[in-house]
């Protein structure tokens, strides 16, 4: 979270402090970083739960069950869990580190 508002922070700063000759902020511009800005977190988060798929079907078939057989919520309910779990954590580690 703390990324993300620095982002979105230095985003709306640098519109801030770069007003035009007609004193008009550069609206368009900043919007347009904030735009990128969160497709890039959404295809990041696409990419991470696509990979928890993949290891959870390979944990499966390791274990001779046979993915195809699951429902497919419950494995995104389970993977954006997991997921939320994981980011948690490296988010406490990182401020430990950061103190």
């Amino acid at each position: 979270m703390k990324k993300d508002r620095k982002a979105i922070c230095d985003i709306v700063s640098e519109m801030l402090d770069n007003p035009s000759e007609c004193e008009i902020y550069p609206t368009t511009i900043a919007y347009d970083k904030l735009e990128k800005y969160i497709e890039g977190v959404r295809d990041n988060a696409i990419a991470e739960t696509a990979g928890w798929a993949h290891a959870d079907a390979c944990v499966d078939l390791d274990k001779g069950n046979d993915p195809r057989e699951k429902e497919c919520s419950e494995m995104l309910e389970r993977a954006f869990r997991d997921l939320k779990k994981v980011k948690n954590r490296f988010v406490q580690k990182s401020s430990r580190i950061e103190s």
